[in-house]
């Protein structure tokens, strides 16, 4: 670069010298001639150095350059898209290529083989659509037992008398705790399974195993018993109609009044996060039929919800999990639960040699507990066939 300045100040010069007088133009002319080809040579040489350069850069995969760069990137995790396409082929049964066995024994050593970020997301998404109380109570995704603790009974401030003793409040908290339940689905599929792309293989996983075991949390959360199992919404109080429980019987509809009788019994501190919940035929063959004092049906359609129906304002939450002839209302966020493992996924090719199939075991760890049980009200009722 150095030479390529020297020659380009004393072309400049040369441009002043065939003005003097007395100039030696033959000779100044061979100089020119002889500094244009050394000039040309030079920026020749700069030019092939930067397509080198570029040429490097842009090598191809299958480049030895590359396959260098390659043996030295970043350690495979959970999150790579190396690991879960490696990781998904081996569940599969689908031979993998040499580079993905790499990707995937690299990880295993340090993390055991565990399922992929994205796919165990996609099947937490997919539960939550399938099981839509998933995300209305208080979900934690945390490993092993735990403690969760929740506000219990909140007293209001009080006015205080200048210079008198300020009495401490007695504000209560609620300590919930949780273990562990395991949710399994089984289920068998043709080796053609192996003929299925990646993606579409992934999808099949979270459509058959993912569905099946939020169906099943979802009965836990609602119905669980408490009892070597989780606590659900039905176990969460002695039901009593002197305080949260509305019970309709004598006739063959609900009425306004009931309605209004069980809004009445939910303490006003869960209003601003309490739902309905309720199966398909109570909705449709109870709640459908029932009208307020000017004739206009309590059931209406809410198209900017998240739920497509309100009743006096509340959501209301469908979910064939309810009992037969039961409505709830309340605050679901007062229902704690845990997911300490997520969704994990096995195969045993072994299982069904004689019928050419292989099995897919889904497996979850899930429990629930109910912290404050006044934020749930109860009707139940014979009034529909």
């Amino acid at each position: 670069m150095d030479r390529l300045k020297e020659i380009e100040e004393r072309l400049s010069a040369i441009k002043i010298e065939i003005d003097k007088e007395g100039a030696d133009l033959d000779l100044l002319e061979s100089e020119i001639n002889s500094l244009a080809e050394e000039r040309k040579k030079i920026i020749e040489k700069i030019e092939k150095r930067k397509q080198l350069e570029s040429n490097i850069i842009n090598l191809p995969e299958e480049n030895i350059i590359k396959s260098f760069k390659e043996e030295e990137r970043m350690e495979i995790t959970r999150d790579s898209k190396e690991y879960r396409i490696a990781w998904l082929k081996n569940l599969q049964g689908v031979e993998l290529s040499e580079t993905e066995k790499r990707d995937y024994t690299s990880a295993a050593s340090s993390i055991g083989g565990a399922i992929p970020t994205e796919t165990s997301e996609a099947l937490f998404s997919k539960m939550t659509v399938i099981a839509p109380m998933l995300s209305e109570i208080t979900l934690l995704r945390v490993a092993g037992n735990v403690q969760f603790t929740a506000e219990g009974v909140r007293n209001a401030a009080t006015q205080h008398t200048e210079n008198a003793a300020i009495t401490a409040s007695t504000d209560t908290l609620v300590k919930v705790s949780l273990t562990g339940y395991e949710f399994n689905k089984l289920l068998y599929i043709s080796k053609t399974v192996q003929t299925m792309s990646v993606n579409a293989f992934e999808q099949w996983l979270i459509d058959m195993i993912a569905e099946d075991i939020a169906v099943a949390i979802e009965d836990a959360i609602i119905n669980g018993t408490g009892s070597s199992a989780p606590k659900g919404i039905a176990k969460a109080a002695t039901w009593s109609t002197a305080s949260n429980l509305v019970e309709v019987t004598g006739t063959y509809t609900i009425t306004y009044g009931d309605i209004l009788n069980m809004i009445a019994k939910l303490p006003a501190r869960y209003d601003s996060n309490a739902k309905f919940l309720a199966g398909k035929e109570m909705i449709f063959r109870g709640l459908a039929n029932v009208t307020d004092t000017a004739g206009n049906p309590i059931l209406i359609n809410d198209a900017t919800g998240k739920y497509p129906m309100k009743i006096l304002g509340y959501p209301l939450i469908q979910s064939d999990k309810v009992p037969a002839k039961t409505l709830f209302l309340g605050d679901y966020k007062k229902v704690v639960g845990n997911l300490s493992q997520d969704i994990t996924v096995e195969r045993d090719a072994s299982a069904g040699f004689a019928s050419n199939s292989i099995a897919f075991r889904g497996g979850a760890i899930f429990d629930c507990n109910i912290a404050l049980a006044d934020a749930f009200v109860k009707l139940t009722t014979a009034a529909y066939k």
